[in-house]
């Protein structure tokens, strides 16, 4: 009887400093599936608050990935992409996540969304400005970035 194998999985490091610490250290030398690897990409990260110190959700990990003003570390299997103070990009993020692609980690719909989700960090710029445009955002307002 043949066995069926589960889902593949890869090492990964997906961590980035930003403020004291609170990027989530959950994708640190992990044995991932495409859809975790996914999953942490889109989850809030929970670093937003309103002016009473409401959380105000929608800040993906994925954005401060791209925009932080400190260093990271993105790992898959044996290719890195690190980088030191005020040298984060998207650019990191999207060559990251189009290599998981096209090693068949992850399908079209979700590296279409990840795609889309990196274009829309682009357009907010700067990690502290992701709660100015949430903001925005739930209140239907344009966002125009500083």
């Amino acid at each position: 009887m043949k066995q069926q194998r589960g889902p593949r999985k890869a090492l990964v490091t997906i961590w980035c400093k930003i403020y004291t610490d609170n990027f989530s250290q959950e994708m640190i030398n992990k044995m991932v599936t495409g859809q975790e690897i996914y999953d942490f990409l889109i989850k809030d990260s929970g670093n937003c608050f309103d002016d009473d110190g409401k959380l105000i959700p929608g800040d993906c990990n994925l954005w401060y990935l791209g925009s932080n003003e400190k260093f990271g570390n993105l790992l898959y299997k044996y290719k890195t992409w690190n980088w030191g103070f005020g040298e984060s990009s998207f650019y990191n993020v999207e060559m990251f996540v189009t290599w998981i692609y096209m090693d068949g980690m992850l399908i079209q719909k979700q590296y279409q969304t990840l795609i889309e989700k990196i274009e829309e960090g682009k357009r907010i710029g700067d990690m502290y400005q992701i709660r100015d445009y949430l903001i925005c955002k739930t209140e239907g307002k344009p966002w125009m970035a500083n």
